[in-house]
């Protein structure tokens, strides 16, 4: 009997067979270019754009994820940009499995070059031993040892900063200055790497006008406030010297930290309404105009005209609360106060004082 198989014989083509076979496949293609003609242009082709096309302002990425004019009299958006997320793929529709076969893309991250290729496994709790250990390898092919040991600084910045209630553009920023210094400076252990992690947050915070104290970040980050000043230090050094041979404009502007900077995040932890937050930042101002106090920290005489104001209008605020607040201590919240209450007849309007003083 014949012995009959499902293996199909493949024959090999002669020269002149391959060559009608082209030949067939050029007239398809030249056919669908006459048929199509011209195509349009979606992106841009002379790369990412780094400024306004109207107003040549800096961009900043939104909330959304779209590039966004930081001109607040411009304010353009533009939504001609590639999704640069993580990629989620299901493979569960065409079959009745009850499991969900998902595969997470690895997002493209400029910081993480070489671990931007590849896809994260899920697991949960009813994932086999065998998949578990696929998803550990696949963790561990993924990603090179140095860019292991940056993505987790960067899970830090971030679990920190976020649990503070920072913005993403900080965050970002952060994580940038901090591959900036890893870079240069390889060798950070123990406590002394940790108090670079929050000299980056420290940095980002001074450029993106939201200053942080020492202290605070030494809140944040769990650290004695010595090791937190000398990290804060440490990190503007290192970028002094990796930015020395750089033009001016191409150098990192670190904004002066001015009292009116921790006005409006003081006040919002104590309650205070709106129209004595903007007293207090009116105060601020003047106080910074005229020099009437400059023997003292921009967070201290932010403390001190925040108390004066409860002071004045008679608000159920303690002096322990604006120290618990702004960890000034309360003989540097008093010294500030009597400073500014010598100045209280130009620094308060005659209609606040009608308002809120009883006497």
């Amino acid at each position: 009997m014949p012995k009959y198989t499902s293996k199909k014989n493949k024959g090999n083509l002669s020269s002149q067979d391959k060559a009608k076979l082209w030949n067939v496949f050029d007239l398809e293609v030249s056919d669908t270019k006459e048929n199509t003609g011209t195509l349009e242009c979606i992106y841009r082709e002379c790369g990412d754009r780094e400024q306004c096309d109207q107003c040549a302002a800096s961009l900043a990425f939104s909330d959304e994820g779209f590039l966004t004019c930081t001109n607040s009299k411009c304010g353009i958006i533009y939504k001609d940009t590639t999704d640069q997320s993580a990629e989620w793929r299901y493979y569960g529709a065409d079959d009745n499995q009850s499991g969900d076969p998902t595969r997470c893309g690895m997002p493209i991250n400029p910081l993480l070059k070489e671990s931007s290729y590849g896809c994260k496994v899920l697991c949960n709790g009813n994932t086999s031993y065998e998949m578990r250990k696929i998803r550990r390898y696949t963790e561990w092919q993924s990603m090179p040892y140095k860019e292991k040991s940056q993505y987790d600084e960067f899970q830090i910045i971030y679990t920190m900063a976020h649990n503070a209630g920072m913005p993403k553009m900080i965050i970002d920023d952060a994580m940038r200055y901090h591959k900036k210094i890893s870079e240069y400076y390889q060798t950070f252990r123990g406590e002394n790497r940790d108090s670079i992690l929050g000299g980056s947050i420290y940095i980002s915070c001074r450029i993106n006008n939201n200053p942080r104290t020492p202290k605070e970040i030494a809140s944040i980050f769990h650290l004695d406030v010595q090791n937190a000043t000398r990290g804060c230090k440490n990190v503007q050094q290192i970028i002094n010297v990796i930015e020395k041979d750089m033009s001016t404009e191409e150098k990192t502007v670190f904004n002066k930290t001015t009292p009116d900077d921790f006005i409006e995040r003081y006040c919002s932890r104590l309650n205070m309404n709106a129209e004595l937050t903007k007293l207090c930042h009116f105060i601020s101002i003047k106080v910074e105009r005229d020099g009437l106090m400059p023997e003292n920290t921009p967070h201290s005489i932010a403390a001190g005209i925040i108390y004066f104001i409860i002071q004045l209008c008679g608000l159920t605020i303690s002096k322990r609360d604006v120290r618990a607040v702004s960890e000034i201590s309360e003989v540097t919240i008093g010294k500030c106060h009597k400073k500014i209450e010598k100045h209280k007849d130009i620094l308060v309007p005659k209609a606040i004082i009608s308002k809120y003083c009883k006497s």
